[in-house]
């Protein structure tokens, strides 16, 4: 995966996308100060742009040490030394202790998860009494989604496992969340509460204790 190329994206041209999605996670969460952890962060990107609205104290959590060097690279950038720190882990297994976040956010990476009921209910273990997390896909507005779409098919842009998708088709990540039955997996491994709607701005899952 050429990961400058992808991070060059993040943080220029779809930049707006991830501030789109930052406030709707503030709005509709309310939770504003705290601890969060940003799952499958990649290079940080949803958790910076939640980190310039809120005052969250932020754990940046990803597999590869490729996307955590962008990660500590742009907590450097936007001045957030003190508020938060990366972590090389698996979403099937976060070495952290239950009940330790107030927010748990993801975007993009829920596709990749090969266990998306285990790497949830870890997520979901994680959660704080009154906890909120939300996760999930999508590529904003329609507008945004046409936008974001040109510049896939521009440039080539590759997703998070390194390889390239038409926009669409039946290995588009977009396509994969509305696929899957959120909702059985959701039952299926106990979570007791829960929402997973298809929305005109992608597939969001929140869970709440």
């Amino acid at each position: 995966m050429n990961v400058s190329k992808y991070d060059h994206a993040a943080r220029g041209k779809n930049a707006p996308l991830y501030a789109y999605y930052a406030k709707k996670i503030k709005d509709e969460t309310r939770v504003v100060s705290g601890r969060c952890l940003d799952a499958g962060c990649g290079g940080g990107y949803l958790g910076l742009a939640l980190a310039c609205i809120t005052d969250l104290e932020f754990t940046f959590l990803d597999i590869s040490p490729e996307m955590l060097e962008k990660a500590d690279a742009h907590i450097i950038e936007d001045g957030l030394e003190n508020r938060a720190r990366t972590l090389q882990a698996d979403v099937h297994n976060i070495p952290l202790p239950d009940g330790c976040m107030d927010l748990v956010i993801s975007r993009g990476s829920i596709p990749f998860w090969e266990d998306p009921g285990k790497a949830l209910s870890e997520i979901y273990r994680l959660l704080a009494p009154h906890g909120k997390a939300f996760v999930g896909g999508g590529r904003g507005t329609p507008e945004m989604r046409k936008q974001f779409e040109r510049n896939m098919k521009k440039e080539g842009l590759p997703g998070p496992d390194g390889k390239r998708r038409r926009p669409g088709g039946p290995d588009d990540p977009w396509q994969i969340m509305k696929g899957r039955d959120f909702d059985q997996i959701l039952k299926d491994v106990g979570i007791p509460r829960f929402s997973a709607p298809i929305e005109a701005d992608g597939r969001w899952i929140r869970l709440w204790k």
